[in-house]
């Protein structure tokens, strides 16, 4: 049986996600948190928390150094980031450090039809390729796909929720599910995979807090606000062509 995780350390814990995951992990007496941040961020830790500052373009020699002594490296950085995130991954390998959790979370990176009405997350299917063909260089992983972000999708308004001003944009009927979990479950998810290292290395694992509808979401804010609130219907084929097109892709046979 190999030696339990102890030594863990997240980058991007100033983000979104990060610090519900920093939370987590700082709570649970067997971790030992660090952070890695570039000199440019902003971002603030509690005061007991080590804080490893790196270049902004993460180079290897510097990642070589502060993963020195990590079991785990907990990766929270943005999407885009592939080039960065395969650096990381073949420094892990090479400085003894036992998982590798990317950035995948939010949409199932693996599910073909994720990365066809999300193209720019393409990208998270090629890491976990990348990591698969690094399994034999010792370093294991373990990739958690969540759904969107329950508590801070509301908050952007991603959902098709506006708080401040009780509108609903209901795409369809409102009656489709979908799963969505909330940021400190995350949070609990990452240090639960840490604690199995044996369990979940190299796995693909789906996490969620609830599956509602839109329906369901929209009836719980009423009931809550104790208002009706103003309703947009939209279809699902129109708001993901306008998604396509805002992100340069042309809106034509957005399906195909």
């Amino acid at each position: 049986m190999s030696l339990p995780i102890k030594n863990v350390m997240i980058i991007g814990a100033g983000g979104n996600l990060g610090p519900a995951i920093l939370e987590a992990l700082d709570k649970d007496a067997q971790f030992t948190v660090s952070v890695l941040s570039r000199q440019s961020s902003n971002s603030t830790f509690p005061s007991h928390i080590k804080v490893h500052t790196i270049s902004d373009n993460y180079p290897a020699e510097e990642l070589a150094e502060v993963f020195k002594g990590q079991d785990a490296i907990v990766s929270t950085v943005s999407i885009g980031s592939n080039d960065v995130q395969k650096t990381m991954i073949d420094v892990a390998a090479k400085a003894g450090v036992k998982r590798f959790m990317p950035a995948e979370y939010g949409t199932n990176g693996k599910d073909p039809r994720s990365t066809r009405l999300l193209p720019m997350f393409k990208g998270k299917a090629e890491i976990i390729e990348y990591l698969e063909a690094q399994q034999s260089e010792g370093v294991s992983w373990t990739a958690l796909a969540t759904g969107p972000f329950f508590d801070w999708s509301f908050k952007s308004g991603v959902l098709g929720f506006d708080l401040a001003s009780q509108k609903a944009t209901i795409y369809d009927t409102g009656n489709s599910r979908w799963s969505t979990t909330t940021l400190p479950t995350i949070g609990t998810a990452v240090a639960r995979i840490l604690h199995k290292p044996e369990e979940t290395a190299n796995k693909y694992l789906l996490v969620s807090s609830f599956t509602p509808s839109q329906n369901e979401v929209l009836a719980a804010l009423e009931k809550h606000s104790e208002k009706k609130w103003h309703v947009e219907h939209r279809t699902t084929e129109e708001a993901a062509k306008t998604g396509k097109e805002k992100l340069g892709l042309g809106g034509a046979d957005y399906y195909s």
